[in-house]
């Protein structure tokens, strides 16, 4: 694997968040309420949160607890498992996606709630008045990825310029606004794009199986915080239909898909932690501005390519931050 990805951290941005609650100090074992679509366990929560929250000095079990709860790819989960969170009285919400952000905001007004959602535009939605100063008791980091679906789909034109339609990978409880704007992407370049939608991921190959049949040329996987967790699968299911496939998410391309081009989460997960903690020593929501990636990554694997017969364009290898050989 040849790489030359930049990871660019803003530390500027993140020491400030560290030293700002310098002068309080949180109440102790405060409880911090975690909801994940998908799996907590599987999930950069544990593998990056949980540590850098105890590196800030909340380890769990001692100086806080940590109250976790999966949705398991299940829509109807999201809303009784958000209202248990604050039903236990959680200090502090964290939940993922637009499903369990707009959960989270019915339930509660007043529990501070901090966000990780790549899919909605938290002002057009009414659930902030801006993005510098939210204003209610919601921030975060957000990102519309509206805009990336043209970039999705000019990547995957380069790689397979004989594509002419092509299958849009939908989480069905990630909100229509990112699906809407890529179907609008591709009729502006004369392409056809179809819809999968997914209601159920532990049967997301039936779904997908429907666009084999139609004999699609390539496949987009639209961003939801399922859709990340299941990139491994996704991948395995794309090459062994021999199908050219891109995603948002660095693991679908490492695990055998064609492309990537999104942020790089893993960033995100480790600021929450400080902004976790800026809230458990008093800081608003409503005055902590809402944070954005600035940097994304196109990830591109040639083996798969070579799998799949495409000549891969130099000038587009030398456009990627990292080629998987």
């Amino acid at each position: 694997m040849i790489s030359r990805r930049s990871f660019v951290v803003e530390v500027g941005a993140v020491g400030i968040l560290a030293a700002s609650g310098i002068h309080a100090q949180p109440r102790s074992r405060p409880q911090l309420g975690v909801f994940h679509p998908a799996s907590v366990e599987d999930s950069a929560i544990y593998r990056i949160l949980v540590p850098k929250l105890a590196e800030l000095g909340y380890v769990d079990g001692k100086t806080i607890r940590l109250t976790l709860r999966s949705g398991g790819g299940r829509p109807d989960a999201v809303v009784s498992m958000v209202d248990d969170l604050v039903r236990e009285k959680a200090d502090v919400l964290l939940v993922v996606g637009p499903a369990a952000v707009a959960a989270a905001i019915a339930a509660t007004r007043s529990v501070p709630i901090i966000a990780i959602d790549l899919e909605s535009d938290p002002v057009a939605r009414g659930w902030m008045g801006s993005l510098s100063r939210p204003g209610g008791n919601l921030t975060g980091f957000f990102l519309d990825l509206t805009g990336t679906g043209a970039k999705w789909l000019q990547l995957l034109h380069e790689a397979v310029p004989r594509a002419r339609q092509v299958s849009l990978v939908w989480d069905a409880a990630a909100g229509e606004t990112q699906l809407a704007a890529t179907k609008a992407a591709a009729d502006a370049i004369g392409m056809r794009a179809s819809t999968i939608s997914i209601q159920n991921w532990d049967e997301f190959d039936k779904a997908l199986n429907a666009a084999v049949r139609s004999r699609t040329d390539a496949l987009i996987v639209l961003s939801s915080p399922t859709a990340y967790q299941y990139s491994s699968r996704l991948a395995q299911f794309v090459l062994s239909n021999r199908l050219p496939a891109i995603s948002p998410f660095r693991p679908f391309c490492v695990a055998g898909g064609l492309m990537s081009y999104g942020p790089d989460l893993d960033v995100y997960f480790g600021r929450v932690a400080y902004m976790v903690d800026k809230v458990l020593r008093g800081a608003k929501p409503a005055d902590l501005a809402v944070e954005q990636p600035v940097k994304y990554e196109l990830v591109i694997n040639q083996r798969t390519g070579g799998a799949l017969g495409l000549a891969l364009p130099r000038s587009l290898l030398l456009r990627a931050d990292e080629v998987i050989r």
